[in-house]
């Protein structure tokens, strides 16, 4: 089947004219991370297939016309870390159906009374689920990842995103070796079938250590706010014992 969705030479095509693949993947991660920044300030609403799109949208409505829009063929993408194969991705006419089923199970996780490493475990589970469904032709990490940081934040246990976007890209020596392997490669180790073996243990750690970061930084932000009304109330209680009459 033809792919659609790419130029004769391979590249996506796209919104930018790029036809070079090193030129478009700095374009997406240089626009893609503007986007994800303000990402917790544009959406507010039910965590379904559709919220999957609109975010989708935001973060590639500029790079690509087909941002927001669920692909329309398979994706085969051979991995570094499971060298030579393709994890299997659900197929165009599933996406919808399989995405519903995993979004309901997340949907009906009661995560009160659960400790940092249970939540972590189960949470790093249900991402690795939506990822594996690979419901765009590009960006599904980012848009997973956006998804998770609002999840999270209204769920009690906000995420740092900055700690999950340096991951982003996968480092390597100019020898070619790599140093550090990228989210990307994480979420696939994770999202392996159980007789394949899956390790969920290195996103999961990468998640655990976002979540702490994010936890740490909102106690600051409260107590930050809680040192400004304090302030305030002084303020205001100074300026009424100037203001009373004397007697």
């Amino acid at each position: 089947m033809k792919d659609p969705y790419i130029q004769e030479n391979g590249v996506l095509t796209n919104r930018l004219g790029i036809t070079d693949y090193k030129d478009l993947n700095k374009a997406e991660k240089d626009i893609g991370f503007v986007k994800l920044i303000d990402i917790g300030e544009t959406f507010k609403q039910q965590y379904n297939a559709e919220y999957l799109k609109s975010i989708h949208k935001h973060i590639f409505e500029d790079i690509f016309d087909w941002a927001g829009e669920f692909r329309t063929v398979p994706v085969y993408k051979t991995e570094v870390v499971i060298p030579g194969i393709s994890l299997e991705y659900s197929a165009p006419k599933n996406i919808e159906k399989d995405l519903n089923v995993v979004l309901a199970e997340l949907n009906d996780v009661n995560w009160s009374g659960k400790n940092i490493d249970e939540i972590t475990a189960k949470f790093t589970g249900e991402l690795a689920k939506i990822w594996r469904v690979h419901p765009f032709r590009d960006g599904n990490t980012r848009t997973t990842l956006a998804f998770a940081e609002n999840y999270s934040r209204e769920h009690g246990f906000p995420m740092d995103i900055g700690i999950l976007l340096d991951h982003l890209t996968r480092l390597v020596t100019p020898k070619g070796d790599i140093v550090r392997y990228s989210i990307r490669d994480k979420f696939v180790l994770a999202a392996l079938d159980e007789k394949d073996y899956p390790e969920p243990e290195h996103l999961q750690a990468l998640i655990k250590q976002s979540i702490l970061a994010g936890i740490k930084k909102e106690k600051a932000k409260q107590a930050k706010l809680l040192d400004i009304e304090n302030d305030q109330d002084i303020s205001t209680e100074n300026s009424s014992e100037k203001d009373e009459p004397e007697r």
